[in-house]
C-alpha cells in the first residue's frame, strides 16, 4: 500500500450527532501503488467503559488490582470492499483514488460522548483492509453524540435551593463552639456558558481563625465497576475570600461561577459513569481540622428553561416534528423517529438538528481537553487522530465572543482523578 492516504470521512464534518441520527460518510483510499486486498470493512463500535488501578502494600512487596467494567451500546461491522462485491477472494488495486460510501443509524437513547482518565463513553468508527500475507491497515475517526438534556422535563429546576451545615473543631480535648454556613441559589436548572450566582453567609463562632472560604462548582463522577464504585471530584471553577477571625462572619453576595463545556448531569443513558454537579461552599480552618463544605447540586442541562431562553430571545417550540428521513435510510417503522431535540429553541437548531451559526450559541469542546484515543490493538500502521475531546452546547450568553469557548480548559491541578 506504501504511504498513501486512508482516511474515514464524515458528510456532517462537525462529527457531531444525536441519538437516532444517520452517520454517513466515505472511506477515502489513494493507493500509490499496486496493492492486493481481500476485503476493506468498516466498524462502527458505541461503548463505555471505566478502568482503574489500586495498589496496595503486603508483606512480600505490593498488589496491583485492576477495577472494571464497560456497557455496549452497538457494535456493526460491514463490508465496504470485497468478495460480496467482486466475487473473487482477493483484488489487485491498481494506484489511484477510491472512495466507499457508508450510511449507518444510531440507536436512541445513547449516553453523551465523554473523556476522562479512568472512564469514557466512545463512538468509534474503525476501517481496515484485510491484506493478504501482510499487516492489515487501518484507520478510525471519533464522533461526538450529544444526547440533550432538556431542562423543561425536570422542572423542578426552575426552584431555588438552600443547604445549611456546621460542625465543631476539637482543640486541647475541647470542642469549641460551632462554624456554620448557608448557601442559597435561586434555581437549580442551568446550561453550560451560564454562570451560577449565589448567596453565602458564614458564622465563626470558633475562637479560631479561618484561613479562608471558597466558593467551588464541582463536578463529581462515580464510575461503577462491577465490585467497586469510585467517586471522584472536579474543580471546574473556584473563588476565593480571605481569612474569618475568630467570632467573626463572611458573606457572599451577588458572586457568579461560570460554567464551561461539560457534559450534561447524570449522563443519561449510561449505567456505569454518573455524574453530578455542586455549588459548594467551603470552609477552610487554620491549624489541625477538616475543611466545613456545604453542597447545593445544580442539574446542568443542554437545553435551558423556557424562561430563561426567552430572557436571551429564543422561543421553545410547544410540538416540534421531525424532517422527512432520507430515503431508504430509516428503518424505523415510527414516522417520527428519530425526533428532533425535544424543545429545542427555535432558531437555534436547523433541519440538521445542529447549531446554527449564532454569535452566543454552539458546540465547544470540553473542558477537559483532549484524550488519548490509543488502544490496545492500535499499531504503527494504524492512522487517523490519536486524541479527542467531545464538544457540549454551550450557550455564551456571559461571554458573547463564541471564539472564546474554545479556550476554555481545567486547570489541571485541579482534576483529582
Amino acid at each position: 500500500m506504501g504511504k498513501g492516504v486512508y482516511i474515514i470521512q464524515l458528510d456532517n464534518q462537525q462529527g457531531v450527532f444525536y441519538p437516532g441520527q444517520i452517520v454517513a460518510g466515505r472511506v477515502e483510499l489513494q493507493l500509490e501503488k499496486e496493492t492486493k486486498a481481500r476485503a476493506i470493512y468498516l466498524e462502527f463500535h458505541g461503548f463505555s467503559e471505566v478502568h482503574w488501578t489500586e495498589t496496595r502494600r503486603t508483606k512480600n512487596g505490593s498488589h496491583t488490582k485492576h477495577y472494571r467494567n464497560d456497557e455496549t451500546y452497538f457494535r456493526q461491522k460491514i463490508s465496504l470492499f470485497g468478495k460480496e462485491q467482486t466475487g473473487q477472494d482477493e483484488t489487485k488495486l491498481q494506484p489511484g483514488s477510491y472512495a466507499y460510501p457508508f450510511a449507518i443509524q444510531l440507536p436512541p437513547n445513547i449516553p453523551s460522548s465523554y473523556e476522562a482518565r479512568i472512564g469514557r463513553v466512545r463512538y468509534m468508527l474503525k476501517s481496515y483492509i484485510d491484506i493478504p500475507w501482510g499487516f492489515d491497515k487501518q484507520t478510525k475517526r471519533m464522533i461526538t453524540v450529544v444526547n440533550l438534556f432538556d431542562l423543561n422535563t425536570r422542572p423542578e429546576t426552575v426552584n431555588g435551593a438552600t443547604c445549611s451545615d456546621q460542625k465543631t473543631l476539637c482543640c486541647l480535648c475541647c470542642e469549641s463552639d460551632p462554624i456554620s454556613a448557608t448557601v442559597t441559589i435561586d434555581r437549580t436548572g442551568y446550561v453550560p456558558g451560564e454562570a451560577v450566582p449565589f448567596r453565602a453567609e458564614i458564622n465563626n463562632q470558633s475562637n479560631r481563625e479561618m484561613t479562608c472560604s471558597k466558593a467551588q462548582l464541582n463536578m463529581v463522577v462515580s464510575y461503577h465497576a462491577r465490585s467497586k464504585t469510585r467517586r471522584v471530584t472536579n474543580t471546574l471553577n473556584e473563588l476565593r475570600h480571605g481569612n474569618i477571625e475568630g467570632g467573626g462572619t463572611d458573606q457572599w453576595s451577588n458572586e457568579r461561577l461560570h460554567i464551561p463545556a461539560v457534559p450534561p448531569s447524570y449522563l443519561l443513558g449510561c449505567n456505569i459513569i454518573d455524574i453530578k454537579y455542586f455549588l459548594t461552599i467551603v470552609v477552610d480552618p487554620s491549624g489541625i481540622g477538616f475543611d466545613l463544605n456545604v453542597p447545593v447540586e445544580v442539574v446542568i442541562g443542554s437545553i435551558p428553561l423556557a424562561t430563561i431562553a426567552q430572557q436571551h430571545g429564543f422561543v421553545l417550540p410547544t410540538a416540534p416534528t421531525a424532517p422527512p428521513p432520507k430515503e431508504g435510510l430509516n428503518p424505523n417503522p415510527n414516522p417520527a423517529f428519530p425526533p428532533p431535540p425535544p424543545g429545542a429553541p427555535s432558531g437555534l437548531y436547523g433541519d440538521a438538528f445542529m447549531p446554527q451559526n449564532q454569535p452566543n450559541v454552539t458546540m465547544a469542546e470540553s473542558a477537559f481537553g483532549r484524550m488519548s484515543t490509543k488502544e490496545d490493538g492500535d499499531t504503527q500502521d494504524t492512522s487517523g487522530a490519536t486524541d479527542f475531546a467531545p464538544v457540549y452546547t454551550y450557550y455564551n450568553w456571559d461571554k458573547p465572543d463564541p471564539n472564546n469557548t474554545y479556550s476554555i480548559h481545567m486547570d489541571e491541578g485541579n482534576i483529582t482523578n
